[in-house]
């Protein structure tokens, strides 16, 4: 995968930086990990939600910067949008993972504030990790599809 994006044209590079600035504010500001006088957060936060925060937002901006070509084929541009879908399902998990634990109002009716902090906060880096896997996955596929995608396979000739 390393060598796949060692092979990006520059320009997605530069693309990728603010998708993941913006990604990073999206789930940032809600869960209050970049302060702001909008949300506040009871539960003090705890650098793996900065790890996690940072290393999904660095996946989505990639992503989302890889572009197909113009001419690809109907079977890439689904695959293509299924690794969106799969990339903003690791967003919403990401924001999950990094979020106070009892401001998530799901959370709390489901388990009470003191299951939010007794269960759910221990269990948040394992959902960070799932986000991390997840938008991982849809970039390894992306790769597979823009290479694809730009490097065509040959067309079969009858014998």
């Amino acid at each position: 995968m390393i060598d796949e994006l060692r092979a990006l044209p520059p320009v997605t590079w530069i693309r990728a930086i603010p998708i993941a600035l913006l990604a990073a504010l999206l789930i940032g500001i809600p869960s209050d990990l970049i302060e702001n006088p909008i949300f506040g957060r009871p539960v003090d936060t705890r650098p793996i939600d900065y790890v996690i925060l940072t290393i999904t937002s660095a996946l989505i901006g990639l992503v989302f910067a890889i572009r197909m070509p113009a001419d690809a084929s109907e079977d890439v541009v689904d695959a293509s949008e299924r690794n969106e879908t799969r990339t903003m399902w690791g967003g919403w998990f990401s924001f999950m993972a990094v979020g106070c634990p009892v401001c998530n109002q799901a959370v709390v009716a489901l388990l009470g504030t003191s299951g939010a902090l007794s269960w759910w906060a221990p269990v948040q880096p394992f959902v960070g990790a799932l986000a991390i896997g997840l938008v991982r996955w849809a970039l390894r596929t992306r790769l597979q599809t823009y290479q694809l995608a730009a490097c065509p396979l040959p067309e079969r000739t009858p014998v």
